[in-house]
């Protein structure tokens, strides 16, 4: 089957952990027997070629020095840190649809597949119902809940369009009941996490148990995106709390870093800020930390999908305290079912849990 991938969430070079397991989920299909061809902006990040059995075909919608709207933090995201961004957005559009139908001539694709509903589901619906070309579509986290928050006629506009898609998957059942609530007609839903395709090494169905004298004993691990909604700054405030202060290791990168920085040090914290991390190093991170947190919460509607993080920490044999919003109940009930979740947004309940599940881990 040869099958056209739409994505903004995409490596911009060989070691860049950002859409890395949207790579990966296709590149298992590729190394199946589908010939895949991933159709994703060119960026002011982008260096050198990626090595994959997947074929990689960078549009350009900007000058490349300019070209900054989707790539290192997201979307939304990048134009929140800087709001000239937007004017980018329609000619990102425009691009993005020519870009299509170009690729949809040269190709010849046997199914459209686009990852994020917002934008790249939208117009890869329409392109391949003009097409007549079989279409899925995949939502993830924020993309969904812009959806939701999108004007009245806008979103009645973008579900009618998504509707023409022939399978619609969402990262938990939270995000999927809200969406059906929405969707004109009986919707070709269906929950689907991608955890397998969280990390590298050993196949999911494995566990890479760490050596526990690897621990560091009182170390913290966060992984993920640095945006409001992921908590990071309750987790701060937690620290401050506690008896006995963890050790804390941030790893990722967006926005909210400076600030975050800044509150560490003012709160007078053992905190690390390392940025992205992939490969040898996030192992490493893994295998030293105690515990896991991921003290995401909801702001102004944005919330989460299903953190991969869990997993990857599952298969790490690491324990993980987190709070109890968007799709991580689901994935707790599965993975931890005897671990407590935490309420999301509250400091002092956090700083609890973490002190208990050191303790533990001690």
């Amino acid at each position: 089957m040869r099958v056209l991938v739409v994505t903004t969430t995409f490596p911009q070079w060989s070691g860049d952990p950002r859409g890395r397991f949207i790579l990966r989920h296709w590149e298992a299909r590729a190394t199946a027997g589908d010939t895949v061809r991933f159709l994703v902006p060119r960026t002011a990040w982008v260096r050198g070629a990626l090595p994959s059995p997947c074929e990689v075909v960078r549009f350009a919608y900007a000058p490349t020095g300019l070209s900054s709207l989707t790539g290192q933090f997201g979307i939304l995201e990048n134009i929140r840190d800087k709001p000239w961004r937007a004017l980018l957005v329609l000619p990102f559009v425009a691009a993005l649809q020519r870009a299509l139908q170009r690729e949809i001539r040269a190709f010849c694709p046997d199914k459209i597949a686009a990852h994020m509903l917002l934008p790249c589901g939208w117009l890869a619906a329409e392109a391949a119902r003009a097409a007549r070309v079989p279409c899925e579509l995949y939502g993830h986290g924020t993309d969904v809940d812009l959806l939701l928050r999108l004007p009245g006629p806008l979103r009645e506009a973008a579900l009618t369009a998504l509707a023409q898609a022939e399978s619609v998957a969402l990262p938990s059942a939270e995000k999927l009941a809200r969406v059906a609530a929405a969707w004109p007609g009986p919707p070709p839903l269906r929950v689907e996490t991608m955890v397998g395709s969280v990390a590298e090494g050993p196949g999911p169905e494995e566990h890479v148990v760490a050596d526990m004298s690897e621990r560091a004993g009182n170390e913290v691990l966060f992984l993920g995106r640095l945006i409001k909604q992921k908590g990071v700054d309750d987790l701060l405030r937690a620290a401050a709390l506690m008896p006995q202060r963890p050790r804390l290791a941030i790893a990722g990168d967006g926005p909210e870093r400076r600030r975050l920085q800044g509150m560490a040090e003012g709160l007078r914290l053992d905190a690390r800020f390392h940025g992205f991390v992939e490969g040898a190093e996030k192992e490493a991170l893994y295998r030293r930390a105690t515990l896991l947190c991921v003290p995401s919460r909801e702001i102004g509607g944005l919330s989460e999908g299903a953190p991969l993080v869990i997993a990857e920490a599952k298969r790490y044999g690491l324990p993980v305290v987190a709070t109890a919003v968007g799709g991580i109940p689901e994935l707790m009930r599965d993975l931890y079912p005897e671990t407590a979740l935490v309420r999301p947004g509250a400091p002092q309940a956090l700083a609890q849990a973490l002190s208990q599940a050191l303790a533990q881990g001690a």
